[in-house]
């Protein structure tokens, strides 16, 4: 969630200093992810774990590798990126509905695949104001959805059931 306030707080940034930050952002996320997955390996929603960090990872290296390519194009990339990974988050919501608050889940991905639409339409347009504002809100309401789903998991860790 911090990260989703320190990117909303930094849209207008330099180009490429936007671009590399970003691209960090998402490797960081990537690695978060794949740990979380590693510690994870018999929780059911383990395959969408390791999909969601290599989504990240790809996504991350791509725009580090390529910053000069600009701003255009870590629109595009971002775009591919909402999209998929919100399909991701929301078939493992609808995996997961047992748990309390599995509707978090979907919400994210509900969310995270109308950002991957916006940026699509949008294009190129709002390349300059759209990276900053999104990829936070991305981050933000990820992180405020994994946060709920690990409290309402914690009773059933405790209890045995996954």
């Amino acid at each position: 969630m911090l990260l989703g306030f320190l990117a909303i707080a930094v849209p207008f940034a330099a180009t490429l200093v936007s671009t590399i930050f970003l691209g960090w952002l998402l490797i960081i996320s990537g690695i978060v992810h794949a740990v979380h997955a590693a510690r994870s390996r018999t929780w059911r929603g383990f395959p969408w774990e390791v999909l969601t960090a290599v989504f990240h990872v790809v996504a991350g290296v791509l725009v580090v590798a390529f910053p000069i390519a600009g701003t255009l194009t870590l629109t595009l990339v971002l775009a591919g990126f909402f999209t998929a990974e919100g399909v991701v988050k929301i078939v493992s919501a609808v995996q997961h509905r047992g748990i309390p608050s599995w509707g978090f889940l979907l919400f994210d991905g509900f969310v995270t695949l109308a950002l991957g639409v916006l940026i699509w339409t949008q294009w190129p347009g709002a390349a300059v104001w759209v990276i900053g504002l999104l990829v936070g809100v991305h981050l933000l309401i990820g992180g405020m959805s994994m946060l709920a789903l690990a409290a309402a998991a914690r009773p059933l860790a405790r209890s045995g059931t996954r």
